[in-house]
């Protein structure tokens, strides 16, 4: 060895003259990351740890806090953002693995049925069959209003979209709240398609507003949507509130049991396919609210027990404002002379809502261990 290498060699710290060992040496994508299933999936590729994280939020990778708050002193992201706790929130996954690609595919897609629909709809003057009754005051108010209602759950997902402490979490929320977003257009599209060929039915959506705003029928899910929009602040609770305790009975009831049924009786067969996407819409969200309620955090290692009993306190503050709504849209099931005429022969309102809440108990109760008494919700 020369006496330069040598004095060169003495110089230095033999630590940092070896090549030390790599971490990973596996050539796959976020070598770092748990796969939901046998390998990574695309989805899992594109959204995992995109999203910067604070060292606090558990599972995540940063280092460090946030220098940046809003006005007031709120911090970009907080760990009081909602009550639920788990140990790791990167455990979270949409089971259907949606993310923009994939999401904005199947609504193009959705979106060009529906043009084949209408178009076809009208050639064939399909809309010579519709009750005036039926399209006038249903289509043209209470179906607008149901748009209404839908405009506001996608405005109230605004926030939970912005607080997520995870981006699994959040391609979710976003993805649902556009399905709400989507049902109401694809409702006012309806609406448009139907005031060019019938003179019973008009694209305002005056009549639709005046339902919504002063109609005793949609007193109680307004007054629910303005809580949830206006004065919750739990991003986590917000999920609950829609995707476990509203749209599984208050929607269901509506969409499914009274718009997609009963239009049938009135010679629509226009809006099924139409609302058919929001029906879609409910059981994705189903999926990864079962996710995030009963494996996320129900399941959690560490905070399963309380977690529960967090959802349980939820559920007794939003359910008498869920049994108000369903109370007052029951008027539906006797607005038209034909739904009064076919009483006799077909199930009650009260039966139908029994049912929904069997299959909701059965379904969604049981993410929480939900033990109380839901009978009432038959009887009001």
């Amino acid at each position: 060895m020369s006496t330069a290498s040598s004095y060169r060699r003495a110089l230095l710290n033999p630590q940092f003259d070896e090549h030390p060992k790599v971490l990973e040496e596996r050539r796959i994508p976020l070598s770092f990351a748990n796969p939901y299933g046998a390998r990574l999936s695309e989805y899992e590729q594109v959204l995992l740890y995109n999203q910067p994280n604070p060292d606090w939020i558990a599972g995540g990778l940063g280092v460090g806090g946030w220098s940046l708050s809003f006005p007031g002193g709120r911090g970009t992201w907080e760990n009081y953002f909602t009550e639920a706790k788990t140990s790791d929130w990167y455990v979270f996954r949409d089971p259907e693995g949606r993310w923009q690609r994939p999401y904005v595919a199947e609504k193009a897609d959705g979106w060009r049925e529906f043009q084949r629909l209408v178009a076809t709809a009208a050639s064939r003057r399909l809309h010579r069959s519709l009750d005036p009754e039926w399209t006038s005051q249903i289509l043209t108010g209470h179906l607008g209003a149901l748009g209404l209602h839908d405009y506001g759950l996608f405005m109230a997902l605004a926030a939970p979209i912005r607080d997520c402490l995870v981006d699994t979490l959040r391609a979710a929320v976003v993805t649902s709240s556009l399905d709400f977003l989507d049902n109401a257009q694809l409702i006012q599209a309806e609406k448009l398609y139907l005031a060019q060929v019938s003179d019973d039915a008009t694209a305002d959506v005056s009549p639709s507003k005046a339902l919504w705003h002063d109609d005793g029928t949609w007193r109680g899910a307004r007054k629910l949507i303005e809580e949830i929009w206006g004065e919750t602040y739990d991003h986590i609770e917000i999920l609950f509130a829609i995707h476990v305790i509203h749209e599984p009975l208050f929607g269901r009831f509506v969409r499914e049991r009274f718009f997609i049924e009963q239009a049938g009786l009135h010679g629509d067969f226009i809006t099924p396919r139409v609302l058919w996407s929001s029906v879609r819409g409910a059981e994705a969200a189903y999926g990864w609210a079962a996710e995030l309620f009963g494996k996320t955090l129900g399941a959690d290692p560490t905070f399963n027990d309380y977690n529960k009993r967090l959802m349980r306190f939820w559920a007794e503050k939003w359910l008498p404002l869920e049994l108000a709504a369903l109370h007052d849209v029951k008027r539906l099931w006797s607005a038209t002379e034909t739904l009064k005429r076919s009483a006799d022969h077909r199930p009650t309102s009260d039966q139908v809502l029994q049912r929904i809440i069997e299959d909701w108990r059965g379904k969604y109760g049981v993410l929480f261990d939900c033990d109380a008494d839901f009978d009432t919700l038959a009887r009001i």
